[in-house]
């Protein structure tokens, strides 16, 4: 049976208010006196969509910080928002005397406290938000060479062996995460699927507002002309599980994927905790497109993260995303690769696309019909 594995950001959704989101976690934690509160007169509570999209433009520098870390193959909301927000951080480190700064790497004693912590003892800052552009255009692409370049970047611009608190999955990371999941998610369904404390009453979610980038119907009669044509189709996102679920269960599209192929970030983190020797897992790396084509089964996470090259028949398996970290699964695994032009760059990817060798680019999900049906 042939399958077509499918993206959702930038395919079926739109990645907009996720990038919304990652912007409001690193001004917040930057800004919010509940953090390092560099500015404490910003409202984080009621933002309209203009001030929510000034932060943005703040963050990200126009989208140009968002264009550069996709094109390194660096695809998951949460490692975009923690390497820029860890720039800033070693920015703000490099002010406090080195006692502090020891202090402050302690990944063992590192959270909400260390940032309210550094608040007290900085004087002024004033950031540079281009910084991030900088450290980017010196590293090697790929998620696993990124974190390193970002290490070793820590170790010197702050003289220091401890850069555990700058790792994946570090408790740096962790509270970095779960800024983003409340804001996305809200405080009450955030309390609720977490199952973690919220930091606050006043996030609502951002889940409720998706953008579908096609018609729903002609979504909808999409997957199910694939599967009266016998394909298996299933879904390899970067997206953590419940900010896949309720919005496929809102438009109503959750019904044609089984859900034992259905493959998130969430399980992306489960198997890097059972094999932390084998991390990342994200893409670019294909482990999510394996399980999902295979199925979702924690006892063959090993089997999907290792010995990866070529693992399909090109001619029945259709990898579908928008990003070069897509791209890269495909080819490695051996699949097809498809790209809808409707992520971030928009048809500017194409390019990018056509120089990493796509075999099919189509102006948005719904044209890949007249490739497969």
């Amino acid at each position: 049976m042939k399958s077509v594995l499918f993206d959702v950001d930038g395919v079926f959704l739109s990645e907009e208010r996720c990038f919304d989101v990652s912007a409001l976690t690193v001004y917040e934690i930057l800004m919010s006196e509940s953090y390092i509160g560099l500015d404490t007169t910003v409202q984080f509570e009621n933002l309209s969509d203009a001030k929510i999209s000034e932060i943005r433009a703040i963050v990200f520098y126009h989208d140009e910080i968002l264009t550069k870390l996709k094109s390194l193959g660096l695809n998951s909301n949460w490692d975009m928002l923690f390497v820029v927000l860890a720039i800033h951080f070693i920015e703000i480190c490099k002010t406090l005397p080195s006692e502090d700064v020891n202090r402050v790497l302690d990944s063992n004693q590192f959270g909400q406290e260390t940032f309210q912590w550094i608040g007290e003892k900085i004087e002024s800052v004033s950031l540079d938000f281009t910084l991030p552009l900088s450290f980017l255009d010196g590293v090697t692409a790929g998620k696993e060479n990124i974190y390193q370049d970002l290490i070793h970047y820590a170790s010197e611009q702050l003289n220091t062996t401890k850069t555990a608190v700058f790792e994946l999955k570090s408790p740096f990371w962790m509270l970095a995460q779960e800024v983003y999941q409340e804001w996305y998610l809200g405080h009450q369904l955030f309390n609720e699927i977490e199952k973690k404390e919220n930091r606050s009453d006043f996030k609502h979610g951002y889940i409720y507002n998706e953008v579908v980038l096609r018609p729903v119907s002609e979504i909808k009669q999409l997957l199910a002309d694939l599967k009266s044509a016998n394909y298996h189709i299933a879904i390899a996102t970067g997206r953590p599980r419940t900010e896949t679920i309720v919005p496929f269960e809102t438009i109503g599209i959750k019904s044609y994927f089984d859900e034992v192929h259905i493959v998130t970030a969430s399980e992306v983190l489960i198997a890097e905790d059972l094999y932390p020797e084998l991390k990342p897992l994200g893409k670019p790396n294909p482990f999510s497109y394996l399980a999902t084509l295979e199925g979702n089964h924690q006892d063959k996470y090993r089997h999907y993260a290792t010995n990866q090259e070529n693992r399909v028949d090109k001619d029945e398996v259709f990898v579908v995303g928008d990003s070069l970290a897509d791209l890269l699964s495909a080819k490695k695994i051996g699949a097809t690769f498809i790209g809808p032009l409707t992520g971030l760059k928009g048809i500017h990817a194409r390019d990018e696309l056509v120089d990493y060798g796509a075999d099919y680019i189509v102006d948005h999900v719904g044209e890949i019909r007249n490739i497969l049906l």
